[in-house]
């Protein structure tokens, strides 16, 4: 499973590909990285890679967005919705290591956890005691910004040249 840099980058590539023209109320890129990280929020209550963690819980945080906006922005929604759908994604393409395995990608449809063993990415140590800690964890992150980190860098340049825009 990704860490909290990788969903970052994934909610800023949705940012970037859905910005448009610059408005008084620009939404910051970086909203959109916060969203990508949300997921992992069920930590607090123990039920990682559960219900937070599904294209279930994405549309409803892009109608809790539509209602917030009250329906004047739906292209925000989406990409809220899509931001949170990242998270699911890396999380499904990722490597891991605690059961259940995977991500509960259809939820509330089935409960049925979903893994890809594609191992794109690393799993994210939480266990500090372990000689290796730092080292896997450092590599991890590395990986993450080797592997999503010229699509930002790509995008970026992409806006710059552009002009700046935003929802």
């Amino acid at each position: 499973m990704p860490s909290p840099v990788g969903h970052a980058l994934g909610g800023a590539i949705v940012g970037f590909l859905l910005e448009r023209r610059r408005t008084p109320r620009a939404v910051p890129l970086s909203a959109f990285a916060v969203v990508a990280i949300l997921p992992d929020i069920d930590f607090l209550w123990g039920r990682h890679n559960m219900e937070t963690h599904s294209l279930g819980a994405a549309v409803l945080a892009g109608l809790a967005m539509l209602m917030w906006t009250r329906g004047k922005n739906p292209r925000l929604a989406l990409a809220v919705t899509l931001a949170w759908s990242t998270h699911v994604l890396f999380d499904w393409l990722g490597s891991d290591d605690t059961p259940p395995l995977g991500v509960m990608a259809f939820w509330p449809l089935t409960s049925k956890f979903y893994f890809a063993d594609a191992f794109v990415f690393e799993a994210i140590s939480r266990r500090y005691w372990l000689s290796n800690f730092v080292p896997h964890n450092a590599w991890a992150v590395a990986k993450e910004i080797l592997i999503l980190g010229p699509i930002v860098a790509i995008l970026w340049f992409r806006k710059v040249r552009k002009g700046s825009e935003r929802f």
